[in-house]
């Protein structure tokens, strides 16, 4: 029955997974990013659920109620009562990856004595009483598995329990023995045959809910900042290696576009995931992310069709009096603006204000390299004078920016920078105003950078990438380096009540991308 049961789960979870793989992405898409989940992370797992087994071994025991028939007229039942004896210093916890199959905790050398009521119903009669039940040298064993539920949540679950029980017996008293002489090598058989009744509710119950909320439990999107969302969308079944856990994700940036009173998640970009060649190596950290370029660049390109790189500098878009200042044509002897900069432009457009604005020409475009991100952005710079009522277009031209990465870090999931201008050229300048070329305007915007420009592109990130919460434990450490063609991400963690910091781990808000309500 317990195989029937196991297959009918694996069944339904491969059909979510399959389900889900074909909601999200076509044949032979390559992944936007992977997660490595190694080999030396589990040791803290292990580690934990130690800990928690002497917990509920010196406190609550194995708490079971069992009952079968012993012949055709003698029905026999043991219940758990309290512990007497459990061997603390003796157990010992272990993790492992059974490759393609899923992962295996093994609690062995488990000594344990405990209490347990026991009734003999016959048709003689009843007998009841309290007898030890031990057993040492014991081995535990929870096979898991990780997968796509029909919710399309990714979760850990229970595939089996299986336990090797060592020096297993029934420790009646001399009365008690002598009482039930008749029938004891059935209740012996009994309850070898029972054993893992006996133990594994009570390793489920406490340590499954661990392993399910703590390793690889996490929805298939989440929600950014602003408007954006990020799709964790497995592209096939979560691989299970020697070494590691990996998992290959869409890794896509997506927006919802609106239709009436229905909101639609909106996976149109205008270029595929490119081919990225992952380490197969041990890093010698217990999680790494590898990021291609994909994912950071649609996120990029939403922000673009977002409108979040188009720029106004004027009076009214600023809220600056300073600023204001420099953008009259017209000022006082002695002060600078736009007029004494440009003295034709005083002299043609008299008494007006300077409106500037850009424009994307394309969606922005992201190169990794050694030790670098590189971010160009290609816009079209519109100049204006406003003089009362009237607006007229004194100047357009082409500026190409080069935008780097600042500050990048990563903590508690979240991918970290701030974005910096860090050069730029003005080209294909067409002005009415004599004196204002490529060298003069970029001057201008040189100053502007410094001024405006370049605090308003630190925050466009500050959000965050939030990544999946792929290992549910406190971040001791991380380093985020760029590579040629993909961003490499690796975190130490340990758990919170043995870390040599305090610091806590706190949940992200993360949201489903299909609960979005109207």
């Amino acid at each position: 029955m317990l195989w029937v049961l196991v297959l009918l789960f694996l069944h339904d979870a491969s059909n979510a997974q399959s389900l889900a793989n074909s909601f999200f992405a076509e044949e032979g898409t390559h992944p936007g990013f992977v997660t490595k989940i190694n080999r030396k992370a589990f040791k803290i797992v292990a580690d934990q659920l130690r800990d928690r087994v002497v917990r509920f071994a010196n406190v609550d025991g194995l708490e079971f109620n069992i009952t079968a028939p012993l012949t055709n007229q003698v029905r026999f039942t043991l219940q758990s009562s309290r512990v007497l004896f459990f061997d603390e210093k003796a157990f010992e916890s272990s993790m492992l990856i059974i490759p393609q199959k899923g992962l295996a905790w093994t609690g062995s050398n488990l000594n344990f004595t405990l209490l347990a009521n026991f009734q003999l119903l016959t048709s003689q009669g009843e007998i009841t009483g309290n007898v030890p039940l031990s057993f040492d040298r014991t081995n535990v064993e929870l096979l898991l598995w990780t997968g796509v539920n029909s919710d399309g949540h990714l979760k850990t679950d229970l595939i089996t329990c299986k336990v090797a029980a060592n020096g297993l017996q029934l420790q009646f008293s001399q009365n008690d023995a002598a009482l039930l002489a008749n029938y004891l090598p059935h209740m012996q058989n009994f309850i070898r045959q029972t054993i893992e009744q006996v133990i594994c509710p009570s390793f489920h119950s406490e340590l499954v809910p661990v392993l399910s909320n703590r390793l690889m439990n996490t929805p298939l999107s989440a929600a950014l900042f602003e408007q954006y969302f990020l799709n964790y969308a497995l592209l096939g079944p979560v691989d299970f290696s020697a070494d590691a856990i990996t998992l290959k994700h869409r890794g896509n940036a997506f927006g919802i576009l609106r239709q009436g009173r229905t909101r639609l998640n909106d996976f149109r970009l205008p270029y595929r995931s490119p081919r990225m060649d992952v380490p197969s190596g041990d890093s010698g950290h217990m999680v790494d992310f590898y990021l291609s370029n994909y994912t950071l660049s649609s996120l990029l390109f939403w922000m673009d069709q977002y409108r979040r790189f188009d720029y106004e500098i004027s009076r009214s878009a600023q809220n600056n009096t300073a600023l204001a200042g420099y953008l009259k044509t017209e000022c006082s002897t002695g002060d600078i603006c736009a007029g004494t900069l440009f003295p034709a432009l005083s002299s043609r457009f008299p008494g007006g204000e300077v409106v500037i604005k850009s424009h994307t020409v394309s969606y922005p475009k992201l190169v990794l390299k050694k030790n670098n991100a590189t971010v160009y952005i290609d816009s079209r710079v519109d100049a204006f004078v406003q003089q009362g009522e009237r607006t007229r277009r004194f100047l357009t031209a082409s500026m190409n920016a080069e935008v780097k990465f600042d500050k990048v870090n990563f903590k508690n999931f979240v991918l970290h920078a701030d974005m910096r201008i860090d050069k730029f050229k003005i080209s294909d300048v067409a002005s009415l105003v004599d004196g204002i070329d490529e060298g003069s305007l970029e001057f201008l915007v040189n100053a502007l950078t410094e001024l405006i420009l370049n605090e308003d592109m630190a925050k466009k990130l500050r959000g965050g990438v939030q990544l999946p919460i792929m290992f549910d434990y406190t971040q001791m450490g991380s380093q985020v380096e760029f590579e040629d063609d993909l961003i490499h991400i690796s975190a130490d963690f340990c758990s919170a009540e043995k870390c040599t910091t305090t610091a806590d781990s706190k949940d992200m808000n993360v949201d489903y991308y299909d609960t979005v309500q109207g």
